[in-house]
C-alpha cells in the first residue's frame, strides 16, 4: 500500500531526524564519519568550475565530520593553501571519487536496508551507522 499524507505527517519528526544521522566509512586513513549532504550542497558542488575531481573534493570536505577536516592545525601540518586541499593530501587519488560517491549512497543504503556494505567505483566502502 502506498504511503498516505497521514503517514507522512505522523512520520514528520522521524523523517526530519534521518537527515541528521551520521555514517561511518572505511577509508585508507581509517574510519571517517560523514553527514548526509543537503541537496543545496550537492547542487553547489556540481556547479564548481572544472567539476569532476574538484566537486568530489568539496563534497568530501563539507561532509566529513570526524576527523574534522576543517581543523586549522591539521591543515597547517599538511601545508594546505586552501582549506579543501586537505582532502587530496589525506586520501588516495582513486579513493576520492569513491568516497564522494559513497557519501550520499551511505544514507540511501542505511535507510533502505538497515545498513549494508555498498560497492562504489574503485574501492569497496563499508558503510555503517555512526554510533556516536
Amino acid at each position: 500500500m502506498a504511503v498516505t499524507i497521514a503517514d507522512l505527517i505522523a512520520q514528520r519528526e522521524s523523517i526530519k531526524n534521518k537527515r541528521k544521522e551520521r555514517y561511518d566509512l572505511e577509508t585508507s586513513i581509517g574510519t571517517i564519519t560523514v553527514k548526509q549532504p543537503t541537496i543545496k550542497l550537492i547542487e553547489e558542488t556540481l556547479r564548481i568550475e572544472g567539476g569532476g575531481r574538484q566537486s568530489d573534493i568539496e563534497l568530501i570536505y563539507e561532509s566529513v565530520v570526524d576527523p574534522n577536516l576543517k581543523d586549522k592545525d591539521l591543515q597547517q601540518a599538511y601545508g594546505c593553501t586552501a582549506p579543501s586541499d586537505i582532502v587530496p593530501m589525506l586520501f588516495q587519488t582513486g579513493e576520492i571519487g569513491a568516497i564522494s560517491s559513497a557519501i550520499p549512497a551511505a544514507a540511501a543504503a542505511c535507510h533502505a536496508s538497515s545498513c549494508v556494505s555498498a560497492f562504489v567505483p574503485i574501492m569497496f566502502v563499508k558503510i555503517s551507522p555512526c554510533m556516536s
